[in-house]
């Protein structure tokens, strides 16, 4: 009976032992368990966090782009409206009644220092326009003597009309043995808009609103 209390008590040991072993193991795995959650929930917050922060980058990013974009819209806006501005005065230079019209080319011409046997060469559409206003020639020939303008112009002028024509959009070029003047209407609104289309746009987006 001494012998199996003994056992008994071997075996009440061995099972205790094997308890607080178990619990140990236990406890320690929990913590095993607990350490990889929570390394893994920082790693999980750093991923969310790089992706939030990726996110934002990408937002912001856009953001600059769309406003970039809308900036190059409104100033390819604003010159395309401005080119319609130049567009309509060039279609009304060319529409002014005669008076106006032969007022505004003797006014171009004398802006120049011509030497006053220059050749005047205009658009194909215009040349007869000019022919009835500046010349009393009425047959065809290469060259057209402008003596109605020569006289508004005043003494020491010869001027000729090319019966070629030029690719120009109303106005004129004033071809001369050493140089030539480009009085084209293009031409000379090209020179002001360079100048002044800070204004225009000012004067043109005001008047929108």
């Amino acid at each position: 009976m001494a012998e199996k209390n003994l056992y008994d008590k071997i075996v009440e040991k061995g099972i205790t032992e094997a308890e607080v072993i178990y619990r140990s193991g236990e406890a320690k795995t929990k913590q095993i368990i607990d350490e990889a959650l929570t390394e893994a929930q920082k790693e999980a917050d750093k991923i969310i966090t790089d992706v939030k922060r990726r996110a934002d980058d990408r937002i912001k990013t856009k953001i600059i782009e769309f406003e970039q974009q809308a900036k190059h819209n409104l100033l390819k806006k604003k010159k395309e409206l401005i080119d319609q501005v130049f567009l309509a005065v060039i279609k009304k230079l060319k529409g002014l009644p005669d008076d106006k019209f032969t007022s505004l080319t003797v006014k171009m011409l004398k802006t120049e220092k011509l030497v006053g046997n220059e050749v005047l060469k205009v658009a194909a559409d215009e040349i007869e326009r000019y022919r009835g206003l500046f010349s009393s020639e009425k047959n065809k020939n290469e060259f057209y003597n402008l003596d109605k303008l020569n006289t508004l112009l005043g003494p020491n002028y010869h001027l000729k009309l090319s019966a070629a024509p030029v690719d120009i959009d109303g106005g004129f070029l004033v071809v001369g043995k050493e140089y030539d003047v480009d009085l084209s209407y293009r031409s000379l609104l090209t020179i002001i808009k360079e100048k002044y289309e800070p204004e225009i746009a000012k004067i043109i987006f005001q008047a929108e609103e």
